[in-house]
């Protein structure tokens, strides 16, 4: 059984594992509203290069999404951390850190559910399999603030059915109903070698052909905007950091991802 005081009883191996990466501290909140406000109050005033501050809590009471959602929590049963960084101190834009955060949290779950198919949702979604359909891990929000680029990550851990807000019951999954037992202390300190891989170490083209690999949107109907003018069609291929190609009735069509929304999928 996960011990739900797991994360903040263990603030010594958090420490021990960010030594010698890019993230110069870290913060341990038993409860706070939001990861993402108490990471960019640790940072204000800070120069924009200023190195990284991450913020894990055990309980998240008010968690946000993307798009001003709701990212629903439940005390003491997920994993939900932010990272804030000074604007200039990674030299990447919103796609790439959005894909690299993305992907570093694709790897984390994958390492803890191996006998599951665990995918990538473009933008931001981390996705399970669960027979013929997908619902939804863990999820990514990037977010600027006067001092920070804050990047927030949301991971479902030991939730039931019965624990879930009603509105996404039958849309979210955590790893205990997949049928893993871990640790959250354990998923943090992968999460943050992940994170130290996909951010400072991976090349654009391991982003890209990676992304490539695990996008559950591959092959997928989907209706996408852009520029207000929806496309609807097959996803051909995504560049996580460039552009998506749908094939539509009208034929083949590149849409840039930075003006681009996804709008509904069949997966």
């Amino acid at each position: 059984m996960i011990q739900s005081e797991d994360i903040t009883t263990c603030p010594d191996r958090l420490e021990a594992t960010i030594a010698g990466t890019f993230i110069n501290r870290v913060m341990v909140i038993n409860e706070t509203q939001s990861t993402q406000d108490a990471a960019a109050r640790a940072c204000i005033g800070l120069p924009k290069n200023h190195q990284a501050t991450l913020i894990i809590a055990s309980t998240q009471t008010m968690g946000r999404g993307q798009r001003a959602n709701n990212w629903h929590d439940t005390p003491s049963q997920t994993l939900p951390c932010s990272i804030a960084i000074g604007p200039n101190l990674l030299n990447l834009n919103n796609p790439n850190l959005a894909a690299r955060v993305g992907l570093a949290t694709l790897n984390t779950i994958q390492h803890f559910a191996p006998n599951s198919t665990i995918q990538i949702k473009w933008p931001n979604d981390i996705m399970a399999a669960v027979g013929e359909h997908s619902q939804k891990i863990a999820g990514v929000l990037i977010e600027h603030t006067r001092d920070s680029i804050v990047l927030g990550i949301g991971i479902n851990c030991l939730q039931t059915e019965s624990d879930y807000h009603p509105t996404i019951k039958d849309s979210a999954i955590s790893l205990t109903q997949l049928g893993y037992s871990i640790s959250r202390i354990n998923l943090a300190c992968t999460l943050i070698e992940q994170l130290n891989h996909w951010l400072t170490v991976a090349t654009e083209e391991e982003v890209v052909t990676h992304w490539g690999k695990n996008d559950t949107l591959i092959g997928a109907q989907a209706k996408l905007i852009h520029n207000n003018t929806p496309h609807t069609g097959t996803i051909k291929s995504i560049n996580p950091l460039k552009e998506i190609c749908i094939q539509t009735p009208s034929g083949q069509t590149k849409l840039p991802v930075e003006q681009t929304r996804l709008i509904s999928s069949s997966n």
